[in-house]
């Protein structure tokens, strides 16, 4: 019932027919539903959001230096961990929490400390979606983080091997190898966290995006498709200030979204107040009404998505 609702809406009221499957994992029971039916209202209409979400940034370090990413390329802040006691305050002081997304740019499975992070937002009852490169990935990592109570683990691949080269420097074949074991653990010892794997598309590779998921399907439970972020001109509101979800970044500072990668707009850290405190802050409210009268921050006058035939944007 909840996945057939879930896929009218992203089909009749969001327009995005692709998103069902998304928007099920991500709202998996009733009150992550009517928080998000909120939000929703509070984007619409100007109300305030409510702060379900963290997307913690544990680590900016990266062992790679993807052709598309500004990690080890541009970040224009330094590469640094967020202390882990840092992070249980952060959960400890957002009541209402219900998701961490303990990643952003960095490459998180570099974080010393992630089994421990996963597992402080499991004891407050808090799910977890991690996503990686997958190339430090092996069956007993995925099974320390099983233990640790990871909902859903992301691997995030790049078309073929030709492609994946291309654009990441490094070889697929190894990373593919190591799902494969991960895989046959989940299943051998039927684990609870879900293993997913997507894929970053833009119109070069618009034509082979079938025979990925074809390919790729064996190795998870589901396959996901995301358009890449490019430079352009926004022509509507974004969702991402009202969506409940705050970015922490691993200097500290604290923003709406994954566009930001250098943390211009400025919206707060999290040593001068609460996230939900923050979350309700004139700066956040100013965001959001600069998006509601179209006077953009010039971070999301320029934040576009690669347009593909069936893969919906994410920020609109």
């Amino acid at each position: 019932m909840r996945a057939r609702l879930l896929s009218t809406i992203a089909r009749v009221y969001l327009r995005k027919p692709d998103l069902g499957e998304f928007l099920a994992v991500r709202h998996p029971d009733v009150a992550s539903l009517g928080a998000a039916a909120w939000n929703e209202l509070a984007f619409r209409t100007g109300l305030p959001p409510r702060l379900t979400t963290l997307n913690v940034e544990l680590t900016s370090r990266c062992n790679v230096a993807c052709s598309y990413c500004d990690v080890n390329r541009d970040l224009g802040r330094p590469a640094t961990d967020l202390p882990l006691e840092r992070l249980e305050r952060l959960l400890d002081d957002t009541p209402g929490l219900t998701t961490l997304l303990p990643f952003q740019w960095g490459e998180p499975l570099l974080y010393p400390h992630l089994d421990e992070a996963i597992a402080l937002a499991t004891a407050r009852g808090i799910r977890s979606y991690l996503t990686t490169n997958g190339t430090l990935l092996d069956a007993a990592r995925f099974e320390r983080l099983a233990a640790a109570g990871l909902t859903r683990l992301t691997v995030s691949l790049d078309g073929d091997e030709s492609v994946h080269r291309e654009r990441r420097g490094y070889g697929q074949a190894a990373i593919l190898a190591r799902l494969a074991d991960a895989r046959a653990v989940q299943q051998r010892d039927r684990l609870a966290t879900a293993l997913d794997i997507s894929m970053v598309v833009d119109t070069d590779v618009a034509d082979e995006l079938g025979a990925f998921a074809a390919r790729i399907a064996p190795l998870c439970d589901r396959v996901q498709f995301i358009p890449r972020m490019t430079d352009g001109v926004r022509a509507s509101a974004c969702r991402e200030p009202s969506r409940g979800l705050m970015v922490v970044l691993s200097d500290g500072r604290v923003t709406t979204c994954c566009a930001d990668v250098r943390g211009e707009l400025a919206l707060g850290h999290i040593d001068d107040a609460t996230p939900r405190d923050l979350y309700r802050s004139d700066a956040w409210r100013a965001l959001r009404e600069r998006h509601r009268s179209g006077d953009l921050p010039a971070v999301c006058a320029t934040c576009t998505e690669c347009s593909v035939d069936g893969v919906s944007p994410r920020f609109s």
